[in-house]
C-alpha cells in the first residue's frame, strides 16, 4: 500500500473572472516511506495550491475542494479539522512552505518558535522543549546560540534551516518542500539540498519536493511529476523523465536547462500559462505546442501508459500505446 495516495485532488478559486482550477483532477502516490517525488512546473501549475490541499490551510476563497488522500489508509481530506489537526498536522505530515525565511515572527525569538507548538501538543516540559529545540538545531546545521537570537539577525540560509527545524519538531513521517531553495544563492542552496538529502537518508523521510526547477529536483527526487494547468501531464521515475521525457512540455522544460558540457543552447518555451478561469478546450497545452495536430483542440487527453511506471496525457502517444496493448 501508498504511504500516500491522492485521487482526484480539485481545488478551485472564486474569482471576479469565474472559478479558477488551481488544482484540476490530480491523482498520484508517493509510494513507500523515504522515497521522494518532485512536482515541477512553471508558476501558476497549481504546485503550491496543492500542497496547501495536502495541509488543509485552505485560503477564504476557495469555492471547491474535494478529492481523497489517503495517508497510511486514512484519508485525510475527510476527517474532522481539529482531528486533523492534532493527529496529522506537524504530527506525521509537516510542511516548509514557499518563502519560509519570511514566515518567521519577527519580534519572537527563534527558540520560542521552535518549541511553540512542543509546549502547545507535545505534552512536555518547557525544559524539554528546549532540549528538543537544541538537538533540531545540530541536526540542520547550526549552532545552539541561534535559539536567543531574532530572525532578523540571521542569513537567509540560517532562517531556511530554522524553518527546516521547525517542520520537523513533532518528528514527521512526510515534509512537503513547497520550492525551498527559491531565494538563497547557488552555495547555500547546495548546503540546503545537502541536508535534505541526509533527512532522507538517515531518518527514512518522505518528501514531496515541489519546485520551478527540473534540474533541483532532479539532485533528491526519486520520481518527477509534471504539472502544467492544474493537471499533471507526465510522471515517471527521474531516470524515465531526464532521459527520455514524453510530454512536448517536459521536453520544453528539459531543453531549456544550459549545459556545461554541450555547445546546444537552452530552447526556451515561448508563449504564457492559460488563464485557469477559462482554461483551453482539449489539451491545456495545445497553444503553445510544437507538435499539435487535430485532436489537441479538441479532447482533453488521457493517461497513457509509455513504459513501466511512465505515463504522460498527450495524444502523440495514443497509436504507440494502442499497437503495444
Amino acid at each position: 500500500m501508498a504511504f500516500l495516495d491522492v485521487q482526484d485532488l480539485k481545488l478551485h478559486y472564486g474569482t471576479r473572472d469565474g472559478a479558477v482550477r488551481a488544482v484540476d483532477g490530480v491523482s498520484f502516490t508517493l509510494g513507500e516511506k523515504g522515497e521522494a517525488v518532485g512536482i515541477v512546473g512553471e508558476s501558476g501549475s497549481g504546485k503550491s495550491s496543492l500542497a496547501i490541499s495536502l495541509m488543509r490551510l485552505l485560503p477564504s476563497n476557495v469555492v471547491l475542494a474535494e478529492g481523497k488522500a489517503y495517508l497510511g489508509g486514512r484519508d485525510i481530506l475527510s476527517l474532522p479539522s481539529e482531528q486533523f489537526r492534532k493527529e496529522i498536522r506537524w504530527q506525521v505530515m509537516a510542511m516548509v512552505v514557499q518563502g519560509s525565511m519570511n514566515s518567521l515572527n519577527p519580534v519572537l525569538r527563534v527558540g520560542g518558535q521552535i518549541t511553540e507548538r512542543l509546549l502547545l501538543d507535545g505534552g512536555v516540559s518547557k525544559k524539554e522543549a528546549n532540549a528538543r529545540a537544541e538537538e533540531l538545531l545540530e541536526l540542520v546545521g547550526l549552532p545552539k546560540e541561534i535559539l536567543q537570537r531574532y530572525p532578523h539577525e540571521l542569513s537567509g540560509g540560517m532562517k531556511q534551516r530554522v524553518a527546516i527545524a521547525m517542520a520537523l519538531v513533532m518528528s514527521p513521517q512526510m515534509l512537503i518542500l513547497d520550492e525551498p531553495t527559491s531565494a538563497l544563492d547557488v552555495s547555500v542552496q547546495a548546503q540546503v539540498m545537502n541536508l535534505l538529502k541526509r533527512l532522507k537518508r538517515d531518518r527514512g523521510l518522505s518528501m514531496l519536493f515541489i519546485t520551478h526547477d527540473i534540474a533541483l529536483a532532479s539532485d533528491i527526487c526519486d520520481r518527477i511529476l509534471v504539472s502544467y494547468a492544474g493537471e499533471h501531464v507526465e510522471a515517471g521515475s527521474i531516470e524515465q523523465v531526464l532521459t527520455e521525457p514524453k510530454h512536448p512540455y517536459t521536453q520544453k522544460l528539459i531543453s531549456s536547462i544550459p549545459r556545461l558540457h554541450d555547445q546546444t543552447k537552452p530552447d526556451f518555451l515561448s508563449g504564457q500559462p492559460p488563464n485557469m478561469a477559462e482554461p483551453p478546450s482539449g489539451c491545456r497545452f495545445h497553444p503553445r505546442c510544437p507538435r499539435a495536430f487535430e485532436p489537441c483542440s479538441e479532447k482533453p487527453p488521457p493517461e497513457f501508459v509509455v513504459a513501466e511506471g511512465h505515463t504522460v496525457r498527450c495524444w502523440l502517444y495514443a497509436e504507440e500505446t494502442q499497437s503495444q496493448a
